[in-house]
């Protein structure tokens, strides 16, 4: 009787245990994003980035888990530069992200790979 009582109660824990991981383990999304800038994308390490916050999603989604609300110009420079500021690291500057070519007569802004 004692014996089944143990087994029975070292399953529920390990089920109880599965379970809370499974819940708070996070959604880390896809490796890459492909950010859009007007016409052009740029390639974003989402996981790189997710392990630097320590998962901390909030970081870059306030409003919740999902793409970034009004991304775009604004949003990019005040979400990623000043975190780049603040931490010292990574692209601040406008050519660190953005290369500037001229083709056909024509300057456009490209993003440079990373």
């Amino acid at each position: 009787m004692r014996f089944t009582l143990l087994i029975v109660l070292a399953l529920s824990l390990v089920g109880t245990s599965v379970l809370f991981s499974a819940e708070h383990s996070p959604d880390r999304g896809p490796e890459i994003i492909k950010l859009p800038m007007g016409d052009l994308t740029l390639p974003f390490t989402h996981w790189a980035h997710q392990k630097l916050t320590d998962n901390n999603c909030t970081s870059c989604h306030p409003s919740g888990i999902g793409k970034i609300e009004n991304w775009g110009k604004e949003a990019a420079h005040a979400l990623c530069v000043s975190c780049h500021q603040r931490r010292e690291k990574g692209p601040v500057q406008c050519e660190e992200c953005h290369k500037v070519s001229v083709s056909r007569g024509l300057r456009e802004t490209v993003p440079t790979p990373r």
